[in-house]
């Protein structure tokens, strides 16, 4: 009956708790018979704290940073909120948790390292010999502990140990040593750490564990590409992006330098011309450096300096990687040419194995996204003569002339001159001589392979496209071969060679396309006026159009490139110990041809010729010459002192040789209009010039990094360059830079608190940049010059002389800037997530200016060092990427950078005119100034009643506001103290820059679509090209339409008026938002599964879909189509760009 009664009690005990409750009462007498010694000895630290009124989490937070101690507890159990006091005197741990956690209800026990916090139960339990039968079916947690280390044996800190299924984990200690509480022997523990590959450990009857994590090969973004040499991502200090090969990849672009848009924050890629050949881009990292032009980046191909060009007519399937290396830490090793930012390119090389074959074939189809439409000829008379009635002049077409339009008659003799016609074409001039679609198609084979001695990578690639004109020349080819070879030649000492060739052909017509070329003409002159008379010869009535003669007949402009570039490494590795020294020695030899002929054709009336193009013809003939010389002596020491502290040094010199040859020579009146040749050109007339320019660089330079534990991190640089630019004494500069980071995921304490962040690390950096890049420095600004010119005239003859033009700069220097530069990158959920943000300023405080001297002086004046730039930005990068099941990958990318300046001191300029100003002071560089409007004048009355704006204003007229109340349109004294009615309109530097990219691949498929485009930026075209009819030669297009009457008091444009220069002053209504988002890449493909390709003995095949500029939204409203966000300020009947749509397939066997 005893026995009956006190079982009877104990379940009605166990009924009032909580299941909670029940497992830790079991563990609190569990743990009475095997009581942890590591645990007691935790216990039995000695503590100081003095806290008042303290939460329970802060006040467990803060004796875990006292104690190295981790606390444990269910939040639902147990109420973190609660208020403590402590004041410990160098008491036991054990005796401060019983003072601060029994007037709570607390209890607590301590496992390893850890102590766990549960609630007291209600009531008192009676654990009768009885109590272990009735659990013997449950299962009870057990502990399992061990030690996580590298391959080599060392060991790893903060390694995520995680039971598989369950919300359990803990994290390795300073020695590499973790405890975890597991349920059974099937649980399974899965250990994963930031650049190695996780592995997972089912339990069984094990209690202890050594686990050796091996590094991740895959994860390419380990290690990062910076100058003369490699360096793991976690341990950088620097502000250095990576681009991601996929990103460039299979894609139909026509260079590299254009495929990188939007893929790295800071990089700033700007379109100029669409025109194959032709597509000269600006590159900028991080904006402006400079307010004297621009200052490229310098471009390192495989450890060597290439001009910037060859990022235009490289093999973009040859790159393995490319780095970006941005602020001072990152890129003054590379000293004086390094104020632009730097772009390293390392191409593919080959691998030990079998030999494989890589195949690419892509085709295309293109079409312009920026041609404006014209109007029909009826809608462009009527306009015209609206124009004219409105300016008081009389119709340019009569009744006569409409009437003949609108019957459809082709032309007429004019019966006013019987030796012309009166035209009236019909048929767009855009329509009869540009293409709606153009092609491009591109193919690339690969062959790799090699042994432990001796590796290969050979490749060829062909890149042809098209351009918009239907006929003469105008398409651009490029072919490319590349051989990259390794060899072991000894067990310390290797060759590497790297070999490339380009022969790339552009052709186009002798007149040239933009502004006021061959698009100008099919956009704006005459509709009525077709290219042939009726008896199909060129047409040269009045203003006709002559494109289509100097397309087909006009001659050529042919420009053929041979670029020969080699770059040989040997390399003599572990002779010492860490010890690896290097000679590197590159070249490149670049010859290009341009041969031009401007041949004569005449242009006909009715009977006779009217006129010709190129009356005299003319052959031209360039030859340039471009040879560089690199040489670099290099060492590398990597050693360590104990565990923890380890050591890099770096130490070089190099040499730079640059020499450009051009002879250029022109022969006139040639005696056959067929036979272009310089030897049947006029004797009398014929010109030839030549041009050489050399510079040389000498620099020393060296790096020395410190890394304790992987934790603290600390770099110096120091470069001294040497450059015959500058006067002698002059010549020497030295650009040091130094950074530090902290790595605080490392940290013990970290790791065991915020397990979610797998990677946290602080960087800062500081460091001085030369200018030397770009055309801020001429070649011998410090000498006397001497040009000769023949435009003196002495009696009734040109007399050739010999003149100084101006005054040399003897103390001149490189601009210097000078970088800060603040970072933080994240790491989220074993960093599938992964976050990086760069704040930065730069200041460039001796920037060239010109001596300010009388102009009487007559000559151009000295420049000196005094002038002052601030440039300033952020950068955010963010990337995401995971599996879902077995098959679904996917990743997602996000990248935001932003760059302002301020134009500080430039020689007091200070003037201030509507429109375009490069130069302000107290302002940035490149802005827009312009008036402010109101609409539309809509009546006689109003016009009188408002300030006066120009003696033609009337009703439908733009209306201005006069912002300082004179009564009066005016820009003031034009400075930057009085502008009058000028407003500050924006900058045409592109700010706020983005992309983004979605991917996934899933059975075979894959698909990504990328995202690129500017948040802020306003450019202002050139007046004639956005105003209807300034001149009455350039004709409306149909955005022109759009104008106002009463009955359509919003429209685009204002009343139409020939030569209506009132309306289309600089004003808020014609700078235009060049802001817009476009979708850059969509690519879609499937690749077939193994089982099928290799019984063909292909091991892999995929058929893809790649989208290139498929669509833009933008700023600029109703002026998209006509302008392209991307175009330049002042833009003018530019080239446009395209977009594509291309198949293609990868082959591999």
């Amino acid at each position: 009956m005893d026995k009956f009664y006190q079982t009877t009690n104990l379940l009605r005990t166990l009924m009032r708790i909580s299941f909670t409750q029940m497992i830790i009462a079991i563990l609190c007498m569990s743990a009475s018979y095997a009581h942890d010694a590591v645990g007691q000895e935790m216990l039995d630290q000695k503590v100081t704290l003095k806290l008042s009124n303290e939460d329970l989490k802060s006040t467990l937070g803060a004796l875990e940073r006292t104690t190295n101690v981790r606390f444990i507890y269910n939040p639902k159990e147990i109420k973190a909120n609660q208020k403590i006091n402590i004041n410990a005197q160098n008491e036991k741990l054990k005796s401060v948790l019983e003072q601060v956690l029994t007037p709570l209800n607390i209890s607590f026990e301590a496992k390893g390292k850890q102590i766990a916090l549960f609630k007291k139960a209600v009531g008192f339990i009676e654990t009768p010999l009885q109590t272990p039968s009735l659990l013997q079916n449950q299962s009870i947690d057990r502990n399992v502990t061990g030690k996580v280390t590298d391959e080599k044996g060392e060991a790893l800190v903060g390694v995520t140990v995680q039971v598989r299924g369950t919300t359990r984990g803990a994290t390795s200690d300073a020695q590499g040593a973790f405890r975890i509480s597991v349920v059974d022997e099937k649980s399974v523990l899965v250990f994963s750490y930031i650049g190695y590959a996780k592995q997972e450990i089912t339990v069984g009857n094990q209690t202890n564990f050594n686990i050796s994590l091996v590094v991740d090969d895959k994860s390419l973004e380990e290690v990062v590409v910076v100058g003369y040499g490699t360096q793991k991502k976690v341990n950088l200090t620097g502000a250095v992006s990576t681009v991601d090969s996929k990103m460039i990849q299979n894609r139909p672009s026509s260079n590299l330098a254009n495929a990188l848009q939007g893929t790295t924050p800071g990089l700033i890629v700007t379109r100029v011309t669409g025109q194959p050949g032709n597509e000269s881009l600006n590159l900028q990292i991080r904006g402006a450096t400079t307010a004297n032009g621009d200052v490229p980046p310098l471009v390192i191909l495989d450890g060597v300096t290439v001009p910037s060009s060859t990022l235009l007519n490289m093999n973009p399937n040859d790159v393995e990687s490319m780095s970006v290396l941005k602020d001072a830490a990152a890129a003054a090793i590379y000293g004086a040419q390094a104020a632009g930012g730097v772009i390293l390119v390392t191409t593919k090389k080959g691998k030990a194995g079998k030999v494989t074959f890589d195949y690419l074939g892509q085709y295309g189809t293109e079409w312009a996204i920026n041609v404006p439409e014209r109007l029909s000829l009826l809608d462009e008379a009527n306009l015209v003569n609206l124009g004219q009635l409105n300016a008081g002049a009389g119709p340019e077409y009569n009744a006569f002339d409409l009437e003949q339009i609108r019957n459809n008659v082709p032309y007429v003799v004019n019966p006013a001159d019987t030796n012309n016609y009166l035209f009236y074409n019909q048929e767009p001039l855009t329509d009869q001589l540009l293409r709606k679609y153009t092609s491009m198609r591109t193919h690339n084979i690969t062959a790799r392979g090699g042994t432990d001695k001796f590796n290969f990578m050979i490749s060829g690639g062909y890149y042809e496209k098209q351009g918009v004109f239907k006929v003469g020349p105008d398409n651009n080819k490029r072919y490319n071969l590349r051989v990259n070879l390794g060899t072991q030649l000894t067990k310390h000492l290797s060759l590497d060679t790297r070999i490339a060739y380009t022969l790339e052909q552009t052709r186009q017509s002798s007149s040239g396309a933009d502004g006021g070329g061959l698009l100008y003409q099919v956009y704006r002159l005459r509709t009525r006026t077709p290219f042939f008379t009726p008896e199909g010869r060129y047409n040269g009535a009045g203003s006709a159009a002559s494109a289509y003669a100097e397309l087909e007949s006009g001659g050529y402009n042919n420009l053929d490139k041979n670029f020969f570039d080699g770059t040989f490494t040997l390399k003599a590795a572990e002779i010492v110990k860490g010890l690896t020294l290097r000679a590197v020695a590159g070249t490149q030899f670049r010859p290009q041809n341009r041969n031009t002929f401007f041949r004569t054709v005449p242009l006909w009336g009715r009977n006779s010729i009217s006129r010709y193009i190129n009356q005299v013809n003319s052959y031209r003939v360039t030859r340039d010459l471009t040879k560089n010389l690199n040489l670099q002596f290099l060492a590398d020491y990597n050693f360590k002192i104990g565990d923890k502290h380890r050591f890099s040094v770096l130490g070089g010199y190099q040499w730079e040789d640059s020499r450009f040859e051009s002879v250029f020579t022109q022969a006139n009146n040639l005696v056959s209009n067929d036979l272009p040749t310089l030897s049947l050109g006029d004797d009398a007339t014929k010109s030839n010039s030549e041009t050489i320019r050399t510079y040389a660089f000498q620099s020393i330079f060296g790096r020395f990094n410190y890394n304790f534990g992987d934790k603290y991190l600390f770099e110096v640089t120091v470069r001294q360059d040497e450059s015959s630019k500058l006067a002698p004494g002059l010549r020497t500069q030295i650009f040091p830079a130094a950074s530090v980071g902290w790595n605080v995921h490392r940290e013990a304490w970290f790791a065991n608190s915020l397990g979610f962040i797998s990677e946290l690390k602080l960087r800062g950096s500081w460091g001085r940049l030369g200018g030397a890049l770009g055309s801020t420095l001429g070649f011998y600004d410090y000498l006397n010059q001497l040009s000769r010119s023949s435009n003196l005239v002495l009696g009734d003859a040109r007399a050739s002389y010999i003149g100084q033009t101006f005054i040399p700069s003897a103390a001149l220097s490189w601009e210097t800037i000078e970088t800060t530069n603040g970072g933080v990158d994240l790491g989220f959920f074993q960093n599938r997530l992964q976050v990086n943000f760069d704040y930065y300023v730069k200041f460039n405080r001796n920037m060239l200016t010109p001596q300010q001297l009388p102009a009487t002086i007559g000559i151009a004046t000295p420049r000196k060092n005094n002038g002052e730039l601030k440039s300033w930005g952020w950068e955010l990068d963010l990337r995401y990427r995971d599996r879902i099941g077995k098959d679904f990958n996917y990743n997602i990318s996000f990248n935001l950078s932003d760059n302002q300046n301020k134009l500080i001191n430039f020689s007091g300029r200070r003037v201030i005119n509507a429109g375009f100003n490069s130069l302000i002071e107290g302002y940035p560089i490149n802005t827009l100034w312009g008036y402010q409007t109101a609409g539309y004048f809509t009546s006689a009355d109003e016009v009188k009643a408002s300030p006066f704006q120009d003696n033609r204003t009337g009703p439908g007229d733009v209306k201005y506001i006069d912002r300082n109340g004179d009564n009066r349109l005016t820009v003031g004294k034009g400075n930057v103290e009085d502008f009058g009615d000028l407003v500050f309109l924006g900058t045409d530097q592109p700010r706020l820059l983005f992309g983004s990219t979605l991917g996934f691949d899933w059975k075979g498929f894959d698909f990504m679509v990328f995202f690129q485009g500017v948040g802020k930026r306003r450019f202002r075209p050139n007046t004639e090209s956005i105003a209807p009819r300034l001149v009455t030669w350039k004709q409306p297009l149909a955005i022109h339409a759009d104008y106002w009457t009463p009955e359509n008091p919003d429209a685009l444009y204002p009343r139409p008026f020939t030569g209506a220069t009132h309306n289309y002053v600089a004003s808020d209504k014609w700078i235009l938002d060049g802001k817009y988002m476009r979708l850059k890449n969509f690519q879609v493909g499937y690749t077939l599964p193994s089982t099928l390709t290799k019984r063909v003995k292909i091991e892999r095949a995929r058929f893809f879909f790649s989208g290139q500029d498929l669509f833009t939204i933008s700023g600029l409203g109703a002026f998209q189509g006509y302008y392209d966000p991307e175009t330049r300020n002042g833009v003018e009947n530019d080239y446009p760009f395209f977009a594509t749509a291309s198949v293609g397939l990868n082959v591999s066997f």
